[in-house]
């Protein structure tokens, strides 16, 4: 559930001359920009707006939630051209407003809907503000009247777009209640959109956009997207990319002549058990893109990481022989302390991947098979017994892959320090 108050700061332009490249400025609304990472209920506020508090009561229900993304437009100097015409090169920004609301028992809940929910409506001005960017760079326009063109494409859009909110809200929250079939399909098309910044997706039928749920679907990359907005962005369908992901997450040059990018996201899920309280549980996915050509990227799936229903950190990754084909492999290292009423002490797990290296690019990357003392490991106390871990760090995992009979390895590369979803 949402209200739309938002803000959009329409053109207004000079123009310079071709070399005056100079930043002129903008201002901005009251918010935040929050792209380099998914959202979090922190992100909201509890003071809920009266106002919209009072006309939500007079037609029989509350909200649980809302947010109220803002596009704006950083401006820089219009370029003048030998026919006469001008072109501007704005920068489309989408703020998320500090005035969202989230009730505390939402927040609290054994649930990612209603977060999902809100979420979609951010990407979707996220998605509008790229969009709206491009009419305008794509486009020149007259010296008189370029500030009344501007605004009345941007005017156009936007009104597309506070349209496509409400209707979004319509299908989802019919007369104030759920509908989980439509808020899925929704959330299909909403991250397909995303996932190739279009507005064309989102009225596609299931069977156009169901194909987020596969393994290899491709995803594009924007010129100005470093390695954090882009893996926000093209994250898979209900999973989240925060800080600690980022701090793991890197451009791999290791296998094909241009870069991929290896990203870890999480995973928040819940599992009922009749007679005993729903658990919250997570898991940590891992995925590589992989570039195919014009900026497209296959977002390939590597593995899911979890012990006990929890999510573990990853500590290394690296890349050693681990075959015989003289290719090396990529080598995942993950952590995790445990102390419950089996154990004590710190969890070791290592997995190998096989390398990428020739079209067609798989949709998984293939797990190979390692001695089971080098997999898994643990320190600490287990069923009251003392155990020591035999391979904790990447270096002693590299050596015992040596050892093995594998090729000696490379440095590695330089880190960057039964479910219901609902």
């Amino acid at each position: 559930m949402r209200t739309l108050l938002p803000t959009l700061l329409l053109a207004i332009c000079t123009v310079a001359q071709a070399q005056n490249k100079n930043d002129i400025g903008y201002i901005a609304p009251e918010g935040k920009i929050i792209n380099y990472r998914t959202l979090t209920w922190n992100d909201f506020q509890n003071k809920e707006d009266k106002q919209f508090a009072r006309t939500l009561a007079a037609q029989g229900y509350r909200a649980q939630a809302y947010v109220i993304p803002a596009i704006y437009f950083k401006w820089m100097p219009g370029e003048r051209l030998e026919n006469g015409r001008v072109k501007f090169k704005p920068i489309a920004k989408c703020a998320f407003q500090s005035h969202a609301f989230v009730r505390d028992e939402v927040k609290n809940a054994h649930s990612t809907y209603i977060l999902t929910h809100e979420h979609d409506h951010y990407d979707i001005a996220l998605v509008y503000s790229k969009i709206m960017e491009e009419a305008v760079v794509s486009k020149d326009f007259s010296e008189k009247n370029y500030n009344e063109e501007i605004n009345n494409i941007l005017r156009d859009y936007y009104n597309k777009h506070q349209a496509l909110q409400e209707k979004y809200d319509s299908e989802v929250n019919p007369e104030g209640r759920d509908s989980i079939d439509a808020q899925e399909l929704w959330d299909m098309r909403i991250k397909r959109a995303l996932d190739l910044v279009t507005i064309d997706l989102y009225n596609a039928p299931l069977s156009t956009v169901q194909v987020v749920k596969a393994h290899g679907v491709s995803v594009k990359k924007l010129p100005d997207d470093d390695l954090r907005r882009f893996c926000t962005r093209v994250r898979p369908l209900y999973t989240e990319f925060h800080d600690e992901n980022a701090a793991v997450s890197k451009e791999v040059k290791e296998w094909l002549s241009e870069p991929c990018y290896l990203a870890f996201y999480n995973q928040r899920y819940f599992i009922e058990e009749t007679g005993k309280p729903v658990k919250d549980c997570s898991r940590t996915l891992g995925y590589l893109f992989i570039p195919t050509g014009n900026g497209m990227y296959k977002r390939s799936f590597i593995d899911t990481f979890s012990i006990n229903d929890a999510a573990p950190k990853v500590s290394a990754s690296f890349f050693a022989n681990a075959d015989s084909d003289g290719v090396r492999e990529l080598v995942i290292q993950t952590t995790m302390d445990r102390k419950d009423r089996e154990a004590t002490g710190r969890h070791y797990s290592v997995r190998v991947y096989d390398n990428v290296s020739s079209r067609p690019f798989p949709g998984r990357l293939k797990k190979l098979e390692i001695p089971a003392e080098l997999a898994e490991g643990f320190e600490g106390t287990l069923n009251g017994k003392p155990q020591k871990a035999k391979y904790k760090t990447e270096k002693e995992v590299a050596d015992a892959l040596v050892k093995a009979g594998f090729n000696e390895v490379a440095a590695p590369q330089a880190e960057v320090k039964k479910v219901i979803r609902r």
